[in-house]
């Protein structure tokens, strides 16, 4: 099994320190039509751990995604991958990827998002032709 490595990128974000309050920031319509929505507490989870998260990353992910995995684990959730980096000399290929859970036909919610460096295994939802070499 090939080792993953985390990207660190030492970044101080605070996105909404009141983790009470839940608005939503927006709802994107993903690939195929699922529309996904960002919650601030769920934005705000995802940047607590991963500090390269954007909301331009997360669209990016819904809306051109390379390849779309449903989870091993839980049939509702969904993984959104885009290829951001062929060739990190340091990590290899560098992955974005946007859970989704899927709340009803046709709507989500983002649970979280990352990097990482492989894409994990399940049922391929969705494969960009190319393999989404720019």
């Amino acid at each position: 099994m090939k080792k993953v490595k985390y990207i660190d990128h030492s970044k101080d974000i605070d996105y909404n320190p009141d983790k009470e309050a839940k608005h939503l920031i927006e709802e994107t319509k993903a690939i195929q039509g699922l529309k996904v929505e960002i919650w601030d507490v769920d934005f705000q989870h995802a940047l607590d751990g991963h500090p390269e998260v954007t909301i331009e990353r997360i669209r990016m992910a819904l809306t051109d995604p390379v390849k779309i995995v449903q989870s091993k684990r839980n049939n509702r959730v969904c993984l959104f991958y885009n290829l951001e980096i062929e060739n990190d000399p340091d990590f290899g290929k560098i992955y974005f990827c946007v859970i989704v859970g899927v709340i009803r036909e046709g709507k989500g919610k983002m649970e979280t998002a990352y990097e990482t460096t492989y894409i994990k295994n399940g049922n391929i939802l969705y494969e960009k032709k190319n393999g989404g070499v720019k």
